[in-house]
Formats: C-alpha cells, sequence, structure tokens
C-alpha cells in the first residue's frame, strides 16, 4: 500500500476515498495506510478537510481510533450495497451514533449558491470521520446505482463512482489495477 503522502484519490467521493485508505481486507497481506494519527492527519490535509493547524492534542489517539472503527462501518455497509446485500443491521445501528456524532459537532452553513450544506472545523480531526460519515449517508439514501462500483483487481477491492459517459469504468486505476489485469492475461494468451 502507498503512503498516505503518495495515495491517489480516485474514488470520486469523500468517504469512498477514506474507505480505501485499507485494501486487501481479508488477505494475509491486508494493508493499511492509516497507521498513525498523522497519517490521519495527513489524510485530511491532502483531502481539503484540514487546515493544517489540528495539531497533535492528548485526543488524537482516540480520534484516530474512532475514525479507523467508522471506516469499517462504511465498508461495511458499501460492501453490501455494491454486492446487493441487504444491509447490516448492526453497522446500520453504528451509523446512527455516527451521524449524530457527526450532526452534533457540526453547523449548518450556506453557500454561495444559497444551497445549505454542514461544516465542522477544520483544525479538529474528527472532521475527517464526520465528513466521511455524512457523505456517506448521503450516497447510500440513493438508489442502489451501478455507478458505486468495488474495484475487481487482485487484493484491492477499493470503491469508486464510475463517472464515465456509458458507465463502463472497472478498475480503481487503469494505471494500477487495470493494467495489472492486462499484464496477467497478456502473460496467460502467451504461455499457451
Amino acid at each position: 500500500m502507498q503512503a498516505i503522502s503518495e495515495m491517489p484519490f480516485i474514488a470520486g467521493h469523500p468517504a469512498l476515498d477514506f474507505v480505501n485508505t485499507a485494501e486487501e481486507r481479508g488477505h494475509p497481506e491486508a494493508d493499511d495506510a492509516l497507521k498513525t494519527p498523522a497519517d490521519l492527519r495527513l489524510w485530511g490535509e491532502r483531502y481539503g478537510l484540514l487546515d493544517g493547524s489540528a495539531g497533535a492534542d492528548g485526543r488524537a489517539d482516540a480520534e484516530f481510533r474512532k475514525a479507523r472503527q467508522a471506516r469499517e462501518v462504511l465498508y461495511a455497509l458499501l460492501f453490501a450495497r455494491v454486492h446487493n446485500q441487504p444491509l447490516p443491521d448492526a453497522e446500520l445501528s453504528r451509523l446512527a451514533e455516527l451521524a449524530v456524532d457527526a450532526y452534533r459537532a457540526g453547523r449548518p452553513e450556506a453557500s454561495g449558491d444559497g444551497s445549505l450544506r454542514w461544516g465542522w472545523d477544520r483544525s479538529d480531526l474528527a472532521t475527517i470521520r464526520h465528513v466521511a460519515v455524512t457523505s456517506a449517508i448521503d450516497l447510500l439514501q440513493t438508489k442502489p446505482s451501478p455507478r458505486l462500483k468495488q474495484c475487481p483487481g487482485e487484493h484491492c477491492g477499493w470503491f469508486f463512482l464510475d463517472a464515465t459517459k456509458r458507465g463502463n469504468r472497472r478498475w480503481c486505476s487503469m494505471r494500477e489495477c487495470g493494467q495489472d489485469a492486462k499484464n496477467l492475461s497478456r502473460r496467460r494468451r502467451s504461455s499457451r
């Protein structure tokens, strides 16, 4: 897995990019890009959710654990949605708790176009968790969409929104998983 400082944001959605900080779930080579609270902070800064003033404080370790737990709840819900399975009750209950925390910490803000959106303190590490949770709720409230996909790449499993005109994007990234699949297919053909 790439370091947080090099990790691409390919999902087209904040909740999906956040969930994608872990890969190969359930595989012996599973890896997690979020190894420390500093990794979480850097991810939030790179994604534009934190303003760089989010310093290390005594709450960083606790928030780091909460963010990773929230990420796994979101993963379970998104996995179920992509694979046309019922959303798991336990994760839905946990999502409700996470949503209460997020909306309690946030505040409604008027956008320049007059629409309403939620905002959080850009110096608070918990903002990452709150944005991931509330954006996942927005995504899960829509009808199951063929545009929400999970990469079939070997040991990948990243989620993404397919924004192609024809809706035929298959891989998280053609440069990574797509190229790996092409190379594997080419090797199989040449060994016949």
